[in-house]
């Protein structure tokens, strides 16, 4: 019986020495720049100044042009979609936090085509200058008349560049 013990412990003691299997994996890769870099913050806020009711009522609320810059590699394809934070009266007009008042938005670039509006991509192909786009903003009513004060709203923009 002593000697069934010791071969036991034998065989399981060079079980135990043998070695394991190791298996090594080695992962490399390589980091790149973007095609293209932004100008703009990716957060920014954007101050459209005081509107007088009376402008609002004949539609001649004054429109601010942001200027939106990018440095693109020639040949990059900058795709951009613009959506509404806090929903949308129509394709062009992004709801605001006071009831009644829209800001009516059109992304651009500087050839004079139309431009996109809320929900549509637009697709530009880079070639050796910046391109540069400049999105319009302009404070509408939505229905009725609002009351005065403050307002925000939240527009999202999704750029792709490739």
């Amino acid at each position: 019986m002593k000697a069934l013990i010791w071969i036991l412990l034998a065989v399981a003691g060079t079980a135990l020495a043998e070695p394991a299997e190791v298996a090594k994996i080695d992962v490399s890769g390589k980091l790149i720049a973007p095609p293209c870099n932004a100008r703009f913050p990716s957060t920014q806020q954007v101050e459209l100044g005081k509107v007088n009711l009376n402008q609002l009522t004949d539609d001649r609320a004054t429109v601010t042009d942001l200027p939106l810059i990018f440095d693109c590699q020639a040949g990059a394809r900058v795709d951009l979609v613009l959506s509404a934070g806090m929903g949308q009266a129509s394709q062009s007009v992004l709801l605001t936090d006071r009831p009644s008042l829209g800001l009516r938005l059109q992304l651009r670039d500087k050839t004079g085509k139309p431009g996109i509006s809320l929900g549509e991509t637009g697709s530009w192909l880079v070639e050796d200058e910046p391109l540069e786009l400049t999105l319009r903003v302009k404070p509408v009513t939505v229905g009725e008349l609002p009351d005065a004060g403050s307002y925000s709203a939240t527009l999202l923009m999704q750029m792709t560049y490739r």
